[in-house]
C-alpha cells in the first residue's frame, strides 16, 4: 500500500515498513552456469515473457516517486541483456542509489561506462580464484576474465564493491583464506555466502556441500583477529580490506 508523508507517497508493506530497496531482474539468462544455481541445459523464459527495457524503467522511476531511494539490478547476469547500458544510463539521472549485482564477466569492457552512467556500487560474484576450481564451479573457464573485470571495476573509481563468493565443502572451502587476502590487497569487501536451495542440480550433495556461515567464521577466526561489525548483513561474516 501507498501512505503519504509531507507531500510525497511512500511504499509501506504490511508489517508497516517503509520500502525503500528494490531489486529488478534485468534478465533470467546468464553466460555462466554455476552449479549451485542451475542445471547445465537451462532453458530459460521466452523473451516475450520478460519486461522491455523500457518497462523496467518506468517501473524504477515509479518506484523512486514512492521514495525508494535505493535500486539494485540483478539477472540471471544483468550485463549481458542487449541494451542494458542505455536502460543503466537513464536509470542512473533517477535519484536513487544504483547499485549492481554482476558475475564479472563483462566489467573488463562496462565498468568505465557504468561508472560513468550513475552505477555506485557493485557486487560481483567470485568463487574460487584457481582456475580448474572456477571451471567445475561454473561451466566456464573465464576465471582470466572475472579476474580482469573485478581489477578494471576498481580502477573506474566505483564508491564500493564487493565481492560475493558461494562457499561449498569439499569444492572451495579451502580457499575462504585466500579470496580474503585478494579483496584485502584491493581494498575492496567480501561477503560469504551459505549455498540456498536454488534451481536443480546434480553436481553435488547440498546437505554434503552446506558450509555454515559458523564454520566459515571459525575458519576466519584461525587466521584473523576479528571485530563485530553493525553493517548488515550482520548475520553473515564480512571481511573489510
Amino acid at each position: 500500500m501507498t501512505e503519504s508523508t509531507s507531500s510525497q507517497p511512500v511504499l509501506i508493506d504490511k508489517f508497516g515498513r517503509r520500502v525503500e530497496y528494490v531489486r529488478l531482474s534485468v534478465t533470467d539468462r546468464c553466460d555462466f552456469r554455476c552449479v549451485y544455481c542451475m542445471s547445465e541445459d537451462m532453458e530459460f523464459l521466452p523473451r516475450e515473457q520478460v519486461l522491455s527495457l523500457e518497462e523496467i524503467y518506468n517501473l524504477a522511476k515509479s518506484f523512486t516517486d514512492l521514495g525508494v531511494n535505493k535500486l539494485r539490478l540483478t539477472g540471471g547476469e544483468p550485463l549481458v541483456r542487449k541494451g542494458v547500458l542505455g536502460l543503466i544510463e537513464k536509470m542512473g539521472q533517477l535519484p536513487a542509489e544504483l547499485l549492481i549485482t554482476t558475475n564479472g564477466s563483462q566489467l573488463p569492457k562496462m565498468a568505465k561506462d557504468l561508472k560513468r552512467f550513475g552505477v555506485d556500487r557493485l557486487n560481483i560474484s567470485l568463487d574460487s580464484l584457481q582456475r580448474d576450481k572456477f571451471q567445475r564451479l561454473t561451466r566456464s573457464d573465464r576465471l582470466h576474465q572475472v579476474l580482469a573485470g573485478i581489477d578494471a571495476a576498481c580502477e573506474a573509481g566505483f564508491n564500493g564493491i564487493k565481492l560475493n563468493a558461494v562457499v561449498l565443502k569439499g569444492r572451495n572451502d579451502d580457499e575462504v583464506v585466500d579470496l580474503v587476502e585478494f579483496a584485502r590487497d584491493r581494498e575492496i569487501d567480501i561477503t560469504f555466502i551459505e549455498e540456498m536451495p536454488l534451481g536443480a542440480i546434480t553436481e553435488h550433495d547440498r546437505a554434503e556441500s552446506y558450509c555454515s556461515s559458523d564454520e566459515i567464521l571459525e575458519m576466519l577466526n584461525k587466521e584473523y583477529d576479528l571485530l563485530s561489525s553493525t553493517e548488515k548483513p550482520a548475520d553473515l561474516p564480512s571481511i573489510t580490506g
